[in-house]
């Protein structure tokens, strides 16, 4: 039985192969995330059509004395959208950037010095289903 279930595995992926079939993250967009200098890259997994928070991998953020532009570039399947929406808090005023284009895409939001800011989104797809997304994110004075 147990080589009964590896030929089968085998057989199932070589067929996958021959057939040129390939996995989500093999993207055919324009947007590539590696050539972009990024220092920072999250691996990470959402359910489909919630809003969820800390897609940044962070729960909270809080900046320091200055100011500084966030470029993110976010890989995601791509048949998918995934709506990002960062909620900013400075000096008792509220705002937020909302970026809901389908597919991969770069996009920016600049704080201003003691900002506090949380970064949610939804991924839409298939019903009760996760999937994954790449976040490669640099951060430069403003």
């Amino acid at each position: 039985m147990k080589r009964t279930i590896s030929v089968l595995v085998a057989t199932v992926a070589l067929g996958a192969t021959l057939t040129g079939t390939s996995p989500a993250s093999a993207s055919t967009s324009a947007i590539d995330c590696a050539a972009g200098g990024y220092t920072r890259v999250l691996n990470s997994y959402v359910p489909t059509n919630v809003e969820r928070p800390a897609i940044d991998g962070r729960s909270y953020n809080i900046g320091g004395p200055l100011a500084y532009t966030y470029e993110i570039c976010l890989d995601i399947p791509d048949t998918s959208t995934f709506t990002i929406e960062v909620r900013i808090w400075n000096n008792g005023s509220q705002s937020s950037f909302v970026d809901d284009r389908p597919g991969d895409k770069i996009f920016r939001y600049s704080l201003a010095p003691n900002s506090f800011w949380q970064v949610y989104g939804t991924l839409t797809g298939p019903g009760s289903t996760y999937l994954y997304y790449t976040w490669h994110e640099k951060q430069t004075p403003a």
